[in-house]
């Protein structure tokens, strides 16, 4: 009986042993493959200079954002807004954001703070300041403004102030000294001020205005747009320069075609403008020479 069980007991051990001896060739045969892939997903920041408030900008942006992360891969683009345009500058000059959509006096100015213009809004001919004042005012001279208070978004903001404050300058009014300007921190603010009565005018864009015109239609009707400016630029789309270049390749070929496709029509209209169009640095000289003449004849009151 013992030898029985001598003679079973060694076919398990020998069984046992060739099982693990098997396992353990097989295992060396067999190279580590891992069950994971790592994904790089790139993350920028994006600002638009602070034409509208944060809730507007969020609703204008955020889908045109959300459509180029869904055709390209791996990339989130973060929308930051700014309360007002000295908080955007200090962001904006201090390399804060990876891409951007300033005026193009911060435009020109960003390129010295390490950006590089890819493109811009389409159609120039939008970018004009505008005066707004209320029907019942009756103004139709620009004399009619000496000694009042006229009410402006920013000293930076280009279209909406240099641009209206070089317009009296050329139609003969001491811009330092025949009115009052009322720097009001925002587009809407300045032509609300001229609704209200806090100031005779309010200068504006184009753009404002009309998106104002749609939020307040009731409102709008009491006023209207007596002066306007002769176009320029419109606002340049900038990146950082260390960027890899073929996803700004990738973003513009985006852009410039959304005004073909019904869905990228459809983002532009809710965004509130026409389109984008390739651009590069040099097509921003024309801002050096207006704001060559601005210091020149007006200065700058920052």
């Amino acid at each position: 009986m013992i030898k029985y069980y001598m003679k079973n007991l060694k076919s398990y051990l020998f069984i046992t042993f060739l099982f693990l001896f098997l396992g353990c060739a097989d295992t060396k045969k067999k190279e580590y493959k891992p069950t994971a892939s790592f994904v790089d997903i790139k993350t920028y920041i994006v600002g638009i200079h602070p034409y509208q408030n944060s809730k507007q900008m969020y609703s204008s942006y955020r889908p045109i954002l959300d459509f180029l992360e869904e055709n390209i891969k791996n990339t989130i683009f973060i929308l930051e807004t700014s309360q007002s345009y000295a908080q955007y500058d200090k962001k904006l000059y201090g390399s804060h954001f990876d891409f951007s959509l300033p005026n193009p006096y911060q435009t020109y100015k960003a390129l010295s703070y390490g950006y590089t213009v890819i493109g811009r809004m389409k159609n120039d001919y939008n970018f004009r300041g505008i005066f707004v004042v209320r029907k019942d005012s009756n103004i139709k001279n620009i004399k009619q403004l000496i000694g009042h208070k006229i009410s402006f978004p920013a000293p930076t903001a280009l279209a909406a102030t240099m641009m209206p404050l070089y317009y009296l300058y050329e139609h003969g009014l001491d811009v330092k000294k025949d009115i009052v300007p009322m720097y009001v921190g925002s587009q809407y603010s300045s032509i609300l001020n001229a609704y209200s009565k806090y100031t005779i005018a309010g200068a504006t864009w184009p753009t404002s205005w009309q998106t104002w015109q749609k939020d307040n239609p009731i409102k709008a009707k009491e006023l209207e747009v007596v002066w306007q400016t002769e176009p320029l630029i419109n606002p340049g789309f900038i990146a950082k320069k260390d960027i890899d270049k073929q996803l700004l390749v990738d973003i513009m070929n985006i852009l410039v075609q959304l005004d073909d496709t019904k869905e990228g029509k459809k983002l532009l209209l809710n965004a509130g403008f026409d389109g984008f169009v390739y651009s590069k640095n040099s097509d921003f000289n024309i801002v050096k020479k207006f704001i060559d003449k601005y210091e020149k004849n007006i200065g700058f009151s920052q």
